[in-house]
């Protein structure tokens, strides 16, 4: 086990590394919404004050000090920063590799499950922002690996370490409170008995440490949301939970079962589709066409609906945010029936492996599924429709297709490995497809700059607007008022200055830059736009 961990943990640096030298990622500028969490560390540092943006509505306390932390030490810019969390992706993934091996995944599997994670392209790229996802996942699959390793004579010590960091992952994300629910769950299932009442003082002393957390967890939910002042946009999201059953049930099944199911069957597609045997071809096929069917005519109803997304994929609109930019490009012509003709065959995959599975499940591999199990149920009332969201299942995802039989013999080795290679270059692409991309708006920014132009005249995207332009409301004023006029953040009226990324009409075009195509090929046009005033100048 322990040769198989040095293998993954050099694999994974590897991949990291490059990741670096081929998309040169750490440009000091925010990475979508890297700039709210970052102008918190920023204002911690400065004031000694915890002090979270009212445009935000997350609430990540312990990610802010860790940033604190970091940037006292190696500095506030956003490559730091940025680096500090490509740190917490590498090791989460290797962590996610001891986890599979403790489930009971064959050491070649897990190696491959390993690869699968850390090439999906959502993963990879926000391993380079400092948002909340991948901190959040470290001590997601932190807290699981704890509760894996309980079995090994430490039980007790274990569990209580497992407890803890579902506590501090409550503090970067409340979702953490899934991964109790898993684990008291999977200590139910595997070690309850009704007929011995001896165990119950067992049982009671497993379960107790997740059941303080959660005690902690409202606790501290209480704290930030009820002694705290709330942020206007938490409090707008919440009055939001009113309109739940005025939405047609369609948007659910699309956007809350569909969605997911898609980009998890599209994105674990390399191995996925190892599950797809002769001897069950064609009830497989009849599955994925019903999938497939089904998507396409929810699709036709409600034609504003982009599922399965993939935002994450470093050149999509909605990850480098700039006006002009068609919203969500990919969509064109036949690339979302591709994306959902791969994304169904994925997903019968993933529901082949779990029926193979299912019966030989042990006691830590069945947290992990009822943590998904729990999270997936919770993201489709909240409207949590966006692949982002997606990445807190791909772990289990993985695992998944980590403990299903593989077929065996070189061409199907071959077969994932290449379909890695693929999915490898889609992540590495989308990193540097964004980090050229905003590197191009920087400088027409910097060029606007210094000819004169002052920094609230220009439109420079959603991210670098929120990182020149947000200012920290004083206590006690109306936050929306004070927030109004940030473009692309509050308003979406035109500037007198805009960085976009097509000819907008009423404009001039003064300057045009280059950054790369989608996947990293050919090259887009980042236009410098001026407004044109009613009189024609």
């Amino acid at each position: 086990m322990r040769r198989a961990g040095l293998i993954a943990a050099a694999m994974v640096a590897g991949w990291y590394l490059l990741t670096l030298a081929i998309a040169g990622p750490l440009v000091n500028a925010p990475v979508v919404d890297g700039w709210l969490y970052v102008a918190c560390v920023r204002w911690l540092v400065r004031t000694g004050e915890l002090r979270l943006a009212g445009f935000q509505s997350a609430m990540p306390v312990l990610q802010m000090y860790y940033g604190a932390a970091w940037g006292m030490l190696f500095g506030l810019s956003h490559g730091s920063l940025e680096i500090s969390v490509a740190l917490l992706g590498a090791s989460t993934a290797v962590l996610f590799h001891a986890l599979a091996l403790r489930c009971g995944a064959h050491p070649r599997n897990a190696l491959l499950a390993t690869g699968l994670l850390i090439c999906n392209p959502c993963y990879l790229f926000l391993s380079f922002s400092f948002m909340t996802e991948i901190p959040f996942l470290a001590l997601m699959i932190g807290a699981l690996l704890a509760f894996a390793r309980a079995g090994d004579g430490r039980e007790t010590a274990w569990l209580w370490t497992s407890a803890a960091l579902v506590v501090a992952g409550f503090l970067v994300r409340p979702f953490a409170g899934a991964v109790a629910a898993g684990c008291i769950a999977a200590v139910l299932l595997y070690d309850f008995d009704p007929a011995g009442a001896q165990d119950l003082k067992r049982i009671a002393k497993r379960v107790a440490p997740y059941a303080i957390a959660v005690s902690a967890c409202a606790i501290i939910w209480l704290w930030l949301t009820v002694l705290k002042p709330l942020p206007w946009d938490f409090q707008r999201r919440v009055g939001r939970f009113a309109l739940l059953f005025r939405v047609p049930i369609g948007t659910y099944v699309l956007g809350g079962v569909l969605g997911p199911a898609l980009n998890l069957g599209a994105l674990l597609s390399p191995l996925a589709v190892l599950q797809w045997r002769r001897d069950r071809m064609a009830r497989m096929l009849g599955v994925a066409a019903a999938i497939f069917a089904l998507t396409a005519y929810l699709v036709r109803i409600y034609p504003d609906a982009v599922e399965p997304e993939f935002s994450c994929f470093g050149g999509w609109a909605n990850v480098l945010q700039l006006r002009g930019l068609p919203l969500r490009y990919f969509w064109k012509d036949g690339g979302r029936l591709l994306a959902v003709g791969l994304g169904s065959v994925g997903a019968v995959g993933l529901s082949m492996a779990a029926r193979d599975v299912i019966a030989s499940l042990n006691r830590a591999a069945a947290a992990v599924f009822i943590t998904a199990a729990l999270y997936w149920l919770a993201m489709v009332p909240l409207w949590f429709f966006n692949d982002r969201y997606d990445i807190v299942l791909l772990p289990a995802g993985c695992l998944l297709l980590a403990l299903a039989p593989h077929p065996r013999g070189r061409l199907a080795s071959a077969a994932a490995v290449a379909m890695l290679a693929v999915l490898g270059w889609v992540a590495i692409a989308g990193v540097y497809d964004y980090q050229r991309g905003i590197t191009a708006v920087v400088a027409a920014r910097d060029a606007l700059l210094k000819s004169g132009v002052p920094r609230a005249k220009i439109d420079a995207g959603y991210a670098l607007n929120g990182e020149d332009l947000y200012r920290y409301p004083k206590r006690g004023i109306d936050t929306m008022a004070f927030e109004a006029g940030i473009p692309l953040i509050t308003t979406l009226d035109l500037s007198e200055y805009t960085v976009a990324a097509a000819p907008i009409a009423g404009t001039t075009i003064i300057a045009r830059y280059q950054w790369p195509g989608p996947l990293g090929m050919g090259h887009r046009d980042v236009y410098v736009l001026k407004r044109e005033h009613a009189n024609g100048r």
